[in-house]
C-alpha cells in the first residue's frame, strides 16, 4: 500500500461522504430535480453534486489514485442544460465554501485519476429511487486494492443505528467497523449479530425488483426456515444494517443471466460487513472479485451475512 496510509485515506473518505450526504439532503429539501437516464433509471442533481464534491476532494488529496464512479457529465449537460449545471455548481460551492464554475464542475464529475492502485469506487447516491421517495439511500465510497475492498464509508442520512438517526458507517477487513453521527460525533464500534438459528434470522432484500427477484428471496427464506422476517429497503444501507447487527442476511439474486453487479454498488458495503465480522460472497460461495473493471464479471449475485447463517442461505439459493 502506498502512502498516505489507510487511516489517512479513510479520513478523507469520511470527510467527503459526510459533506456529500449533507449536499444531498440540501438538494432534497430544495426539490430533487429528477432527470431520466438510459433505461429510465432516475438521476438527480444531487447525484451529480455529490459525485463532484467527492471526486474533487479525491483528486485534490490523491490525484494518482484510480476512480470508478457511476455518473458522467455528458448526461447532465444534455438533459440538465445550462440551468442544471449552474444549479449543481451552486450546491457544490455552498457545500465547499469555494466558487465552482461549470468547467470546474465537469472536471470534478469526470475525474477518473490514474491507472494505478488503490482504486476508489464511488456511488454518489446509491438508491436514487429511495432518495426520491424520502426513503433510504446511501452515499458510498469504497477503496479497492488487489481486487478486494479494503475499506468503505457509507453515509446514510435516513438510517438509524444504535439510537443515532442519520449515520456514517465505515470500516474494513482488519480495521473493524464503526458508526458515528453523520453530522458530527465520535465513532462507536459495531459488529454483526450473533444469531445462528434459522428461525431468528432476519433477511434484507432490495426494494427494486430489477435489483433482486423477490420471489427468489421468498423461496430462499421459506426453504431455509428463516423466521426472523424479511424487509425490503433501498441502497447499501442494507450492508450497514447487517454490519450493525440489525439483520443477519442481505440477499441479492441475479435476475438475468447476462446481468453483472456494478462495483460501486457493493465495494463500500462489502468492506464494512467484513470489518464488522460478517461474510460477503456471491451465490456460489465465491469471494467477490473486484479486479474486472466496473462490473463483477466473475460473480453471480451477492450474499452478505453475519457469517453464522451464511451456509444455510447459500444452501437454498443455488
Amino acid at each position: 500500500m502506498t502512502t498516505p496510509d489507510l487511516g489517512g485515506m479513510l479520513a478523507v473518505a469520511r470527510r467527503a461522504v459526510r459533506a456529500a450526504a449533507a449536499l444531498c439532503m440540501q438538494v432534497a429539501a430544495a426539490g430533487p430535480h429528477r432527470l431520466e437516464k438510459i433505461g429510465r433509471e432516475p438521476v438527480t442533481l444531487a447525484d451529480y453534486g455529490s459525485q463532484a464534491l467527492i471526486l474533487g476532494l479525491l483528486a485534490e488529496s490523491f490525484p494518482d489514485h484510480g476512480v470508478l464512479a457511476e455518473e458522467g457529465s455528458a448526461h447532465l449537460l444534455a438533459e440538465g442544460g445550462v440551468s442544471g449545471v449552474a444549479a449543481v455548481a451552486a450546491f457544490v460551492a455552498d457545500a465547499t465554501g469555494v466558487e465552482c464554475s461549470a468547467e470546474d464542475l465537469v472536471g470534478r464529475i469526470d475525474h477518473r485519476g490514474g491507472r494505478g492502485t488503490p482504486l476508489w469506487a464511488v456511488d454518489p447516491i446509491d438508491g436514487t429511487k429511495g432518495f426520491l421517495r424520502g426513503d433510504q439511500f446511501a452515499v458510498a465510497v469504497g477503496l479497492i486494492d488487489g481486487g478486494r475492498p479494503i475499506a468503505g464509508v457509507l453515509g446514510c442520512p435516513r438510517l438509524t443505528i444504535a439510537g443515532i438517526e442519520g449515520v456514517l458507517v465505515w470500516g474494513g477487513p482488519g480495521l473493524g467497523a464503526f458508526v458515528e453521527p453523520i453530522a458530527v460525533g465520535d465513532p462507536t464500534p459495531i459488529a454483526v449479530s450473533t444469531v445462528d438459528e434459522a428461525r431468528r434470522a432476519r433477511v434484507l432484500g432490495s426494494v427494486e425488483t430489477d435489483h433482486g427477484d423477490p420471489e427468489v428471496i421468498r423461496r430462499a427464506v421459506a426453504r431455509a426456515g428463516l423466521g426472523g422476517g424479511w424487509v425490503r429497503i433501498d441502497s447499501q444501507a442494507k450492508y450497514a444494517a447487517v454490519a450493525a447487527g440489525l439483520a443477519e442476511a442481505y440477499l441479492r439474486p441475479r435476475n438475468r443471466a447476462d446481468w453483472r453487479e456494478r462495483v460501486w454498488d457493493h465495494a463500500a458495503g462489502a468492506a464494512i460487513v467484513t470489518g464488522a465480522g460478517g461474510r460477503v460472497t456471491d451465490l456460489d460461495g465465491l469471494d467477490l472479485d473486484f479486479s474486472t473493471g466496473g462490473t463483477l464479471e466473475n460473480n453471480r449475485g451477492v450474499l452478505a451475512t453475519n457469517g453464522l447463517v451464511h451456509g444455510m442461505v447459500l444452501g437454498v439459493v443455488g
